[in-house]
């Protein structure tokens, strides 16, 4: 009969806890142990109200207990895990699920917090295929279909991942998280519109969600235009959102501006900067409500910390943070910095906030003194920053990665400073300097950034031509004529704007032959689609037939990317938005180029490389001479070989200069060697 009675107070606890209704269930457990002394469902049920309640330490003791008595109880070996996990001790939690899986196959749960954890530490092969297995244990599991879609989203798998995420969305349709991720991925898609519906629905189910209030203002800037008023319609509507998210903001309780700081960042305004004009007001704005977020979720990193001492023959403790220490543009143009600066002098620490690696990492890894992997949490990696001592933190890049803005948002060292692997001003009041090119920069640009703004000599850059060995792509196989000439138009679309789809119908009407070789989007099939269409009428416009002319080539390795540079006769430059380390790498397949510099820094880069390179004859001066100068590249063969063979014997002038990296060492040490200016 007491053993009876005893299974009846387990019963009834269990009961209690379907119910949330804890301290019942306790005492419940606790008539069931007086019956039957260390009963193991009464002791599971005890280590589960205390890991509801809070009593973390006590709930490991109690469901150790439980797996202890009882070596096959599954779901105690899942609850465990659970535990351990909450407690930051991620390699534990995934013994228990493991084990938990091993027992019982078909626990949904269990494998779903496996796959989770692993997803977490960077296995993200085994975290697919346990997800995929949750889903063959419970088609149906919406978080299960919403995590497969986030990971897919991030390998670049965008249409696989839009249906896992409308997948989760059918089985739960007011699943808020499943709502914004699939947002967020229609964005990237380059569906706005529909982008935008998802993100007003989820404010409306969770108003104080700030993915959805942020997410919702930045769907105002698409990746790219179907016609030039599209832009200045943008940008009206994302300053009038932006005015109601930072009044928003600006009025709310200080509970939910910190909460706020957990997902500010994972909506960054990064194609506001391809719409051509001065950013500066715009990024100001969102910048302060950044920064306001970010201080009120992280106060202790708010306050610009005092420099530390440096006396004489120390070395200076320089950071650099970046979401790209692979083969990527930032690392490419800006890891030269790392590479050269005086040892003797400068200590370098690297702070990775990305699990991608490349056999790039390894070699930049150890260009470092100190490199730290974002094994970390956030605030274990902003905490690690800050406890190193900087003197100095760079940014190459603000904008990009999220994570990276995040860090850049708070006060990790006396002085901060970003570059332009994204150029564009970051608005940040955190950061002081932006790092820049001389020959970049136009006269009077200091008005288009919130930073101080630096003009390093040269580039600013100490650039490594790639070693790549071409591989030819196949041309012929995509409907490029041999004969043709081939115009290089190498840059992401979205650089390429309407006003200037003229450009490419006026030079064909010039050279018959012409072949313009653009490059679809690596994730967005209607963002290639949408400059199709626009080029298809432009060409129409012109009476000409876009067919004959335009081909849009896959996305490409880099050794079939180095060999479509080999194949092509001449390098044409996106207007407003200049290419950098593609006009650099077009360098080293000799290849004439024309540019248009434009009024902001990020439309010169090319223009710089020309002018340091003595072959200025091709850049242009408006856009009429832009199409004059590719027609005649086009028509006369002997003058783009005399070209070619210029840009061959010169290129070395701007590979590998030493001048900027002696110039940063010697701005480093006056910022550190004297009182911060104000």
């Amino acid at each position: 009969m007491p053993a009876d009675l005893a299974d009846q107070h387990v019963a009834t606890a269990l009961d209690h806890l379907r119910g949330a209704r804890w301290a019942e269930a306790a005492a419940a457990a606790q008539a069931a142990l007086q019956l039957r002394p260390g009963q193991p469902d009464a002791v599971h049920v005890l280590g589960i109200v205390a890991w509801k309640t809070g009593r973390l330490a006590e709930a490991v003791q109690l469901l150790g207990a439980t797996v202890a008595a009882v070596p096959a109880y599954a779901e105690a070996h899942k609850n465990l895990g659970m535990v351990l996990q909450e407690l930051g001790q991620p390699g534990q939690a995934i013994a228990c699920f493991r084990k938990a899986t091993e027992l019982a196959p078909n626990m949904a749960d269990a494998h779903f917090q496996l796959a989770t954890l692993l997803r977490e530490k960077g296995d993200v092969d085994a975290a697919i295929v346990i997800y995929q297995r949750v889903l063959a244990i419970d088609p149906h599991y919406a978080p299960a279909l919403n995590d497969l879609g986030a990971v897919l989203k991030n390998r670049g798998r965008l249409a696989e991942a839009i249906a896992y995420f409308r997948r989760a969305l059918e089985v739960f349709p007011n699943y808020v998280v499943g709502l914004i991720n699939l947002a967020g991925a229609l964005m990237d898609h380059g569906d706005p519109d529909a982008a935008r519906d998802l993100y007003a629905r989820a404010r409306e189910l969770a108003p104080e969600l700030p993915d959805a209030r942020f997410g919702y203002c930045l769907s105002f800037i698409p990746i790219s235009y179907a016609r030039e008023a599209e832009i200045a319609e943008s940008r009206a509507a994302y300053a009038r959102e932006l005015a109601a998210l930072d009044a928003h903001y600006a009025a709310a309780p200080a509970s939910e501006l910190a909460a706020a700081a957990q997902v500010a960042g994972q909506h960054l305004p990064f194609y506001l900067a391809y719409q051509g004009e001065d950013d500066r007001p715009l990024q100001e704005r969102f910048g302060a409500v950044f920064a306001r977020t970010m201080a009120a979720g992280y106060p202790e990193f708010a306050g610009r910390p005092p420099m530390p001492p440096a006396g004489a023959g120390e070395p200076i403790r320089v950071g650099v943070v970046s979401g790209f220490f692979r083969s990527h543009t930032v690392w490419k143009l800006f890891g030269g910095w790392v590479r050269e600066m005086d040892r003797s002098r400068f200590k370098l620490h690297g702070y990775s906030t990305s699990l991608r690696r490349d056999p790039e990492t390894s070699r930049a890894k150890a260009a470092f003194d100190v490199f730290v992997e974002t094994a970390h949490s956030f605030e274990a990696l902003a905490g690690t920053i800050r406890a190193h001592q900087l003197h100095v933190l760079l940014y190459p890049e603000i904008g990009m990665d999220q994570a990276t803005a995040r860090l850049a948002a708070l006060r990790l060292a006396p002085i901060q400073a970003a570059s332009w692997g994204h150029p564009e001003t970051s608005g940040l009041p955190t950061i002081d300097y932006f790092l820049s090119s001389d020959l970049m920069e136009p006269q009077g640009a200091e008005a288009f950034y919130t930073e101080r703004l630096v003009r390093l000599p040269h580039l600013s850059i100490h650039y490594a031509p790639p070693d790549v060995t071409p591989a030819a792509p196949d041309l012929a196989g995509l409907g490029v004529r041999p004969a043709a000439v081939k115009y290089l138009c190498c840059q992401s679309l979205y650089k390429y704007l309407p006003r200037n789809d003229d450009v490419f119908p006026k030079i064909a009407a010039g050279v018959p032959d012409a072949q313009f070789l653009f490059i679809r989007h690596h994730a967005a099939p209607e963002v290639t689609a949408l400059t199709q269409r626009r080029l298809a009428a432009a060409f129409a416009a012109h009476g000409l037939d876009a067919a004959r002319h335009v081909v849009f080539v896959p996305s490409l390795d880099g050794s079939h990317y180095a060999g479509l540079n080999a194949a092509s006769d001449v390098y044409l430059d996106s207007l407003e938005w200049s290419g950098g380390n593609t006009t650099l790498e077009a360098l080293t397949a000799g290849l004439p180029i024309v540019t248009l510099p434009g009024r902001l820094m990020r439309g010169r880069h090319t223009a710089a490389i020309l002018a340091m390179l003595g072959l200025e004859q091709t850049i242009a001066r408006d856009k009429d001479d832009y199409v004059a100068l590719a027609i005649r590249l086009g028509r006369e063969v002997e003058w783009r070989k005399t070209l070619a063979l210029e840009v061959a014997r010169r290129r070395d002038r701007v590979y590998r200069d030493a001048t900027p990296v002696r110039a940063l060492e010697t701005l480093i040490e006056g910022w550190v060697r004297r009182p911060l200016a104000s």
